[in-house]
């Protein structure tokens, strides 16, 4: 039990001195922490003040954070948890409902977390976080630190973007559209049916309609004294169409019993 209770004291203290403003390694707005040293303070500085713009624009906290091994500070069992520790420890999130998104990168056995709170769960949802990983792992895999920290700052800023306008990333969404975007699909997809059409009109202008079969037999070959056409009945049949929806095609986000969302993994 001792032991127990000095690993809880001695993880409080690193987290405390970890979330210090004070630190070098640390943007002088509070978004940024590369405690890690990954990145020159000029690269930090940079990125840190791009995440405090976007963060005040859209009213949700962008954070990143690197550390040699998330084990120093946190007693969860992967980077996921020791996420939400930090999150938590270090007074992240935007407002009132503590809103944010936070990126975390553990080098020794190269991990990260990606997770979300408050309104992030909104504008971050499952679909969109698989996509937010896409733009910064790949760079992660070559050890471009700051071109996956970029990556991912940018990304993170067209997603709030699109879901202040009504349009959060998530399946079956077109996240370039906003209900402006939509009109202008709409439009263009009307105007080009137009043309289609037109084009199909004009070149049927020389077809008529074939009354008599006449027109497809050969000279003499059939020699026929009567004629005549009876239309009996007609039979139509009508098949149903199942269509199969898959599991999850509804999209949106699902936040643990702590508020949070999000995953983890190697990179």
């Amino acid at each position: 039990m001792k032991k127990r209770i000095s690993l809880v004291v001695v993880w409080v203290l690193m987290l405390s001195l970890l979330c210090l403003p004070a630190s070098a390694a640390q943007g002088r707005n509070g978004y940024v922490l590369d405690a890690a040293e990954l990145m020159p303070d000029e690269f930090v500085t940079a990125l840190d003040d791009q995440a405090a713009k976007m963060s005040e624009l859209y009213q949700c906290g962008v954070y990143i954070i690197t550390v040699d091994d998330f084990t120093d500070y946190s007693s969860a069992s992967d980077a996921y948890g020791a996420a939400k520790e930090l999150y938590r420890a270090c007074e992240m999130g935007y407002g009132s409902e503590k809103s944010g998104v936070l990126l975390l990168l553990s080098v020794a056995d190269r991990d990260y977390a990606l997770i979300a709170y408050g309104y992030g769960n909104t504008a971050f949802t499952d679909y969109g976080k698989e996509k937010l990983k896409e733009v910064f792992l790949d760079d992660f895999k070559k050890d471009d630190w700051y071109g996956g920290f970029s990556d991912y700052l940018n990304k993170c800023e067209s997603m709030l973007a699109s879901a202040r306008d009504g349009s959060p990333l998530d399946k079956g969404t077109n996240p370039a559209a906003g209900p402006v975007g939509l009109v202008i699909s709409l439009v263009l997809s009307a105007f080009l049916a137009f043309v289609v059409c037109t084009v199909l009109k004009s070149s049927m202008q020389s077809v008529h309609a074939q009354t008599e079969a006449d027109v497809y037999l050969r000279e003499d070959s059939l020699n026929i004294s009567r004629r005549e056409d009876r239309f009996t009945y007609a039979t139509t049949q009508r098949v149903k169409r199942e269509t199969k929806s898959s599991s999850g095609s509804s999209g949106g986000t699902t936040v643990d019993s702590d508020g949070f969302s999000g995953s983890s993994g190697k990179f």
